[in-house]
């Protein structure tokens, strides 16, 4: 068990909002971690392997583990033992070019659990690419279905789906040089004989159908259970999306997110390249840049606002009558537009666009010891131990990194991995996310901290600890050491 403390006082450094009130403080005991820390042994915990050699042998990589797996870890440091759709293909692209089978047996996987039907409950739909992919017997799996009503496995994602697209291709363009891999044959969920090219289409026409079936163009989530997923994005606590003064997001409505239409941007025109040099549907492909094209006009007349110096607000929700709305907040979300086609180009006004992002990146308000908050300390909402309102996830910042780095900001980007190395170092463990405040020295919440939010009718955890080796943390650590590595930078690529 857990030996924790239940007290009533809130911490100096934390505040409360309007119209919250405090309910308890759970106080954590400091738990030892391992003194030598290896990114290369923890990715091989994640994915059952050996040894190197074997990463992408077992399968994908799940998405957290504690450092021990001994009887008296607590439960709040095991929540997500299991395969989450998102964080497998995040993990396996950023490690494609060093583990190249890992990106190959994930999409395979998800492709085997790809939606096949309409199913409200689980909210599967055909070509959706799982969120969350536990059994319905699994112990936690029970705890939700019978809090929440949710079906097994959970498909409540929309960014899944464009990044299986886009891992998919990224290993088709790296490594499948023979155009071998689109031809491998699976067994869908209903017993069905498919390839991985019906998987690749199968993911595109969900892509459509929801882009066409927006009046806007854009790609939304809005749950279709009562007690759903409410932030269908990597960013899924409930609170993340609001407006600049606090309100949340209308959930009872689509909501959208900037890095999604990114994604997706991307993924129509990877699914182009492969429809047109592998599958011969020239056609097709065509189409799909044409709608990538129009897509991308939409992000900069939607999501851009000239206020702040010019920046990409957080996403979009909609009014009962559905008129569309911005949710103007600088977060990190606004930074994934730097690692993508999107903003290349000697185009003036994308110039002053990315310029003006990696501007509000580094600013003070957004960038602090350990990388990028997910929240601007200057907003409303902006709590430093916030699970997506202030803290700063390592995999978030090292993507923006790469980013910078593809766009030519390489010194701001090693300086920004090196922050991410930091983290580690200081703290002794691959954490989920880290505090977002001023300290000179990166740490995480010892604190659980449950209020009771008037304005919204229910208990909300204002902070609670990080899981402690989570796996697209444990993955951008060990990619931005190979990448040093390569430089000189480290005499070995796996040692650590």
């Amino acid at each position: 068990m857990d030996h924790a403390e239940i007290t009533h006082e809130l911490p100096p450094d934390v505040r409360l909002l309007p119209g919250e009130e405090l309910q308890n403080v759970i106080e954590h005991e400091n738990r030892p971690h391992p003194p030598r820390l290896s990114s290369l042994e923890q990715i091989l915990r994640f994915t059952k392997a050996a040894s190197a050699e074997e990463l992408g042998k077992f399968g994908p990589s799940i998405a957290a583990l504690a450092f021990s797996d001994r009887p008296n870890t607590p439960d709040h440091l095991r929540l997500y033992e299991v395969v989450f759709g998102r964080d497998s293909l995040r993990v396996a692209i950023d490690l494609i070019s060093s583990f190249p089978e890992l990106a190959k047996v994930t999409t395979i996987t998800l492709a085997k659990l790809q939606g096949t039907e309409y199913n409200t409950q689980r909210e599967e739909e055909p070509g959706r690419i799982v969120h969350e992919a536990r059994d319905k017997d699994d112990q936690i799996a029970m705890q939700l279905t019978e809090e929440l009503g949710w079906g097994w496995p959970y498909y409540g994602s929309v960014d899944a789906t464009p990044e299986f697209i886009r891992t998919l291709s990224g290993y088709c363009r790296v490594i499948d040089t023979d155009n071998e891999f689109l031809s491998t044959v699976y067994i869908n969920k209903d017993g069905g004989e498919r390839t991985m090219a019906d998987a690749l289409t199968a993911a595109v026409d969900w892509i459509i159908r929801r882009l066409e079936s927006n009046r806007e163009g854009i790609l939304e989530f809005q749950s279709l259970l009562p007690r759903g997923l409410e932030n269908q994005v990597w960013k899924d606590s409930w609170d993340a999306y609001h407006h600049s003064d606090g309100r949340l997001a209308n959930h009872k409505a689509g909501v959208s997110s900037i890095e999604v239409q990114v994604t997706t941007y991307d993924a129509l025109l990877d699914a182009a390249e492969i429809y047109e040099q592998t599958l011969n549907r020239k056609e097709e492909a065509a189409q799909l840049r044409e709608q990538a094209e129009t897509l991308k006009q939409t992000i900069f007349d939607i999501y851009w606002t000239e206020d702040k110096g010019g920046y990409f607000v957080l996403g979009t929700d909609r009014d009962p009558d559905g008129s569309i709305h911005p949710l103007k907040v600088r977060t990190s979300n606004m930074g994934h537009t730097l690692n993508s086609r999107l903003l290349e180009g000697s185009d003036p006004d994308i110039i002053r666009k990315r310029e003006a992002v990696v501007r509000h990146m580094l600013s003070p308000e957004l960038l602090n010891v350990s990388g990028i908050r997910t929240l601007a300390s200057d907003e409303y909402r902006f709590r430093a131990g916030a699970y997506h309102n202030g803290s700063v996830w390592l995999w978030d910042t090292h993507h923006i990194a790469k980013g910078m780095r593809r766009l030519g900001f390489r010194d701001e980007a090693d300086d920004l991995d090196r922050r991410v190395l930091g983290v580690v170092e200081a703290t002794h463990s691959f954490p989920e996310y880290v505090r977002g405040d001023d300290a000179p020295v990166p740490h995480v919440n010892r604190y659980t901290i449950n209020v009771w939010d008037s304005a919204n009718e229910r208990i909300s955890k204002i902070e609670q600890p990080p899981q402690e080796v989570q796996a697209w943390t444990v993955a951008a650590i060990l990619a931005i050491k190979k990448r040093m590595a390569r430089r000189g930078m480290f005499q070995s690529t796996l040692e650590n």
